[in-house]
């Protein structure tokens, strides 16, 4: 039974009971029998009370560690989730600072490949240039010969 609805029933032994068997002045006269009755049943209800509260106090540890324990799992995999977000951009960072410096090394080494096609382009042309050159230096001076010959014929 419930604990107020037995004190309840106390109080109203003591103030409004029509088997009240005297008054005297602030003091009454209950019947012993009814007031024990209520007492063994307060003490029965109260173990109970105090059961059922233990149980709501345990099941409220229970619910906030349950609590707790998520939420720490939850923080644990954010910080892990920051961290290998960190680390994602460290390594795109390093990628691309890679990326930039192989870009630059292609664009020297290009340069570089450019500038001795260009370097040996210019050298043979220029040992062509001589030879033609020379050719045709021969050549003008065979025609000369020729046209020589062919005015001391006629």
């Amino acid at each position: 039974m419930d604990i107020y609805a037995l004190l309840d029933q106390l109080e109203h032994l003591s103030g409004n009971s029509s088997k009240r068997k005297l008054r005297l002045g602030s003091k009454i006269l209950i019947d012993e029998d009814e007031l024990l009755d209520i007492v063994d049943q307060l003490k029965t209800a109260i173990p109970d009370e105090v059961r059922q509260a233990t149980r709501m106090l345990t099941e409220r540890e229970r619910i906030l560690a349950n609590a707790q324990s998520e939420a720490d799992r939850v923080i644990q995999q954010a910080e892990e989730d920051a961290g290998r977000i960190v680390d994602e951009e460290k390594l795109l960072a390093e990628a691309r600072q890679q990326a930039d410096q192989i870009r630059a090394e292609a664009i020297r080494d290009a340069a570089a490949v450019r500038k001795g096609a260009d370097d040996y382009a210019s050298e043979v042309l220029s040992g062509l240039d001589q030879m033609l050159s020379g050719f045709l230096g021969h050549i003008k001076n065979g025609l000369s010969e020729l046209e020589s010959d062919r005015h001391a014929r006629v």
